[in-house]
């Protein structure tokens, strides 16, 4: 493994992993060149040429490539070793690698018990594939035993589990599948902004009403998935009353089920995000901080995924802040741009999810622009603008041209805004049709122009109201605080 995945590995360690990294490495005897390449790497908070000549001087020739190889291979044993007693899939799978152990050595009704073990765990915690393997390893030593024992109907109570557990399986594969897609368009296209646009959906929503129908049992997994799609598909219509009501419902369902989804809290988490999403699309930003609180009170081991959900708890605080014109509190959330801080906080800001990390920019350019530091939010601005805008969803790549013409208004630079006004509506229409608040921000910023802008336009500006696509994107881009700077 290279150096590019090797530093990041290291530095994604807690204190308890590279605490338990340090004694299992410690046991190694011999060469312990892979020991300084441990502590090399730590000491470098970023690579560079700093560390590149650290190593180059202790590592000469190709001495570097075996140490590198070592580390990386005890580092991942001590991190199996570290988690084994705190994931079920890891303990499961090593219950399974037992079980074939003692039977090779004989050992069969030790065997046999660690099987049954291995069954009543994945039923318990509900990992079909688990009972699968577990149910077809034991088959087969009874194959091997020629079936020394067992007689006919506790050969076919085997199949027919597997046959059980396989259908579960693929049931919940499929309902994930559906809902996966869903969000995926979600992400991409936002919420329907046009009747054609929900239209689209319905090939969706068939199949899960025909694979609703097909189910001969319920599990956690599959509530999970059919609570989450149905939200999904509301949010993405616009019923965000909706949605957050079917949330409820699957929040009631977490927190009834808690050790099913502790190890992998990424819908626990997918839940949280939309519940706030849909509380401040209806306005309700006082029941936001007990869901904000309850985002940074949930304990993730992933480094990862605690950085994603330390950042999702930031977005939706700074953007309740902006939109209720709570300015101190919105700028009391992120670091001053003069401190060391505000580097760190750049930092991560790059190692987090496009999607994610957009929002956080967009965030800080509203911020910047209702401070009035119009060019400290030029500059944010810019930083999103030089992605490829075909990388990010399509409300995100809308809401970043609009706000960099509604800024080039404000800085008063006509001549270069004609041409950029051009420039995105050409772009935006080559994306399909304007949604009407699209239109509306694009005639702003060429009423401007022409010296025609009034007070009337708030006027206007009330009537896309009643569209909560239209009015989120209006929202965001503070279009009313926009507007009374000029008139």
């Amino acid at each position: 493994m290279t150096l590019d995945v090797l530093h990041p590995l290291v530095h994604s360690l807690s204190k308890a992993e590279k605490r338990y990294s340090r004694l299992e490495l410690g046991k190694t005897t011999g060469e312990t060149g892979f020991m300084y390449l441990f502590d090399c790497l730590l000491k470098h908070e970023t690579p560079g040429e700093e560390l590149t000549t650290a190593l180059a001087r202790r590592f000469p020739g190709a001495t570097l490539e075996p140490a590198r190889k070592h580390l990386y291979r005890m580092l991942m044993q001590a991190l199996r070793q570290f988690e084994q007693d705190k994931r079920i899939d890891v303990r499961l799978g090593q219950l399974l690698h037992d079980s074939q152990l003692l039977h090779d050595r004989g050992l069969v009704q030790a065997s046999q018990a660690v099987l049954t073990k291995v069954q009543r765990l994945a039923l318990q915690y509900e990992r079909s594939p688990y009972v699968v393997l577990a149910a077809r390893q034991q088959i087969e030593q009874w194959v091997r035993a020629q079936f020394d024992g067992v007689d006919e109907p506790m050969l076919a109570a085997q199949h027919a589990l597997i046959r059980q557990e396989a259908d579960r399986s693929q049931t919940a594969w499929q309902h994930a599948a559906l809902y996966e897609t869903l969000l995926h368009r979600y992400r991409a296209f936002g919420v329907a902004s046009q009747p054609a646009d929900t239209l689209r959906l319905n090939d969706l929503l068939l199949e899960e009403y025909q694979l609703l129908n097909r189910q001969k049992q319920t599990s956690f997994a599959m509530r999970q998935q059919h609570l989450h799609f149905q939200s999904a598909y509301l949010r993405m219509i616009g019923d965000g009353a909706g949605s957050l009501r079917v949330y409820r419902e699957l929040d009631g369902l977490f927190q009834e089920n808690p050790t099913l989804w502790a190890e992998q809290p990424m819908y626990y988490v997918q839940l949280i995000d939309g519940i706030l999403s849909d509380l401040r699309l209806l306005e309700r930003f006082d029941e936001m901080h007990f869901y904000i609180d309850r985002l940074n009170g949930l304990v993730v081991s992933a480094t990862g995924l605690s950085q994603v959900v330390r950042y999702q708890a930031l977005v939706h605080s700074l953007l309740m802040h902006l939109d209720q014109g709570q300015l101190a509190e919105a700028q009391a959330l992120v670091p001053d741009r003069s401190a060391t801080a505000f580097l760190d906080f750049a930092r991560e800001l790059t190692q987090l999810p496009l999607l994610l990390r957009t929002t956080v920019q967009l965030a800080l350019v509203r911020l910047a622009m209702r401070q009035g530091q119009l060019s400290a939010a030029l500059h944010q601005l810019n930083q999103v603008l030089t992605l490829p805008m075909r990388s990010l969803p399509a409300g995100l790549a809308t809401q970043s041209r609009l706000l960099y013409l509604l800024i080039q208004a404000r800085l008063g630079n006509a001549d270069h805004l004609v041409y950029a006004l051009r420039s995105a509506r050409r772009a935006m229409k080559s994306t399909g049709a304007l949604a009407r608040g699209e239109q509306f921000v694009l005639q702003l910023v060429q009423h401007w122009l022409d010296g025609k802008l009034s007070t009337k336009t708030l006027t206007q500006l009330d009537e896309l109201a009643n569209s909560p696509a239209q009015d989120q994107l209006l929202r965001d881009l503070d279009i009313r605080h926009w507007i009374r700077a000029f008139v």
